[in-house]
């Protein structure tokens, strides 16, 4: 279900791990304003149905470590704080067709300790 759904998003998958119920998309790149991402999908299914984007940034480096030829001109590092349009734009489709096959969103997923 979770692999069809994603198939039907227009998503690529690179890896599925059917012992571990996992699954990764392939990266895709994304603009937002002058900035450039690049994310993939994890999707873990368990007792429920974890979504999971794993991203990164293009930084253009400004300093003096920046190459004459211009080769060296983007630096990609790891980003965990993907804007929120974006998150939003990559989550709700997925929510969405995930709810075609009776699955709900869970909107407080924090572990609370009884008191």
């Amino acid at each position: 279900m979770a692999k069809s759904s994603l198939l039907d998003l227009g998503y690529k998958i690179d890896l599925v791990a059917p012992e571990g119920f996992f699954m990764l998309t392939k990266i895709q790149g994304v603009k937002k304003d002058i900035r450039q991402y690049e994310f993939r999908i994890a999707v873990l299914v368990e007792d429920r149905v974890e979504v999971i984007i794993v991203a990164q940034r293009k930084v253009f480096k400004r300093d003096s470590e920046a190459s004459i030829g211009g080769k060296d001109l983007i630096q990609t590092e790891v980003s965990d704080k993907l804007p929120y349009s974006l998150q939003r734009s990559i989550f709700y489709p997925i929510i969405d067709e995930f709810t075609k096959y009776g699955l709900v969103e869970v909107k407080d997923i924090t572990l609370r300790a009884s008191a």
